[in-house]
């Protein structure tokens, strides 16, 4: 064997080596679906390095360079060599996960949310629309004072709410509903600068969704006690004839 056919073996070995070595250090983990664009969470096989990539950004020296999305397929580079890269390998590591790391993963991911804050802020926000709609739906048959005791009463009933057992039940919730790799790619995504800006965000969305869906919600309540009414009337009458 000469020294061209040494070297081209060599070649061939580390090029191998190479690619075997990006397939085991770099997972798709995520796909985030933009509009016309995607975001991608790629992390490292043991999961203690990961990041949300575009198109054209690195993760450790790997270049993110295209997607194919009816195979789901992303396609990457290292050292001028292409790999795919699809979720089928972190479902062949999700058949190993444990309940356990799915917990652990469900408890990182509530803390990222920081759920207890999270759903204080959202109630705040609930309750200062169901005060509004209340007012209106009210108007001026109700006293001031009425309204304010109606307010107190809702107050005191969201306070008394003890967030603790309700997120241990939702990280069992979490746990068994999604995949470890799913919970991994929330956790990576609430660790983004977009997933914080959502966290933080959430709170006034839901208000101000509940404001934009308070007329409706009381055309639909009046509606219903327009019904209730005629539907008494009716059977009243109904009972009167039958005597």
């Amino acid at each position: 064997m000469n020294i061209r056919h040494l070297l081209t073996l060599a070649t061939l070995t580390v090029a191998t080596s190479v690619l075997n070595a990006v397939d085991e250090d770099i997972l798709l983990r995520g796909i985030l679906n933009l509009g016309n664009r995607q975001a991608f969470s790629i992390s490292n096989a043991a999961g203690t390095e990961s990041a949300w990539l575009k198109l054209g950004q690195s993760f450790k020296g790997y270049e993110l360079k295209s997607y194919d999305a009816e195979s789901e397929t992303l396609l990457i580079v290292f050292d001028g060599r292409e790999l795919e890269l699809s979720m089928e390998a972190v479902v062949d590591a999700d058949a190993n996960a444990s309940a356990e790391d799915r917990l652990a993963e469900a408890t990182r991911m509530m803390e990222l949310m920081n759920f207890e804050k999270m759903m204080d802020d959202a109630l705040a926000g609930q309750m200062k629309a169901m005060s509004q709609m209340m007012r209106k739906q009210m108007g001026s048959s109700a006293s001031e004072e009425d309204l304010a005791f109606r307010e107190k009463a809702m107050r005191e009933m969201f306070s008394e709410i003890d967030w603790k057992p309700i997120k241990e039940g939702m990280i069992e919730v979490y746990a068994e509903v999604y995949s470890q790799a799913e919970l991994k790619g929330m956790s990576d995504f609430y660790t983004s600068p977009v997933g914080q800006a959502t966290l933080e965000k959430m709170p006034e969305v839901q208000q101000k969704t509940m404001e934009v869906m308070m007329p409706a919600l009381m055309q639909a309540t009046q509606n219903m006690q327009q019904k209730l009414v005629q539907y008494q009337r009716e059977k009243q009458a109904k009972e009167a004839t039958a005597e």
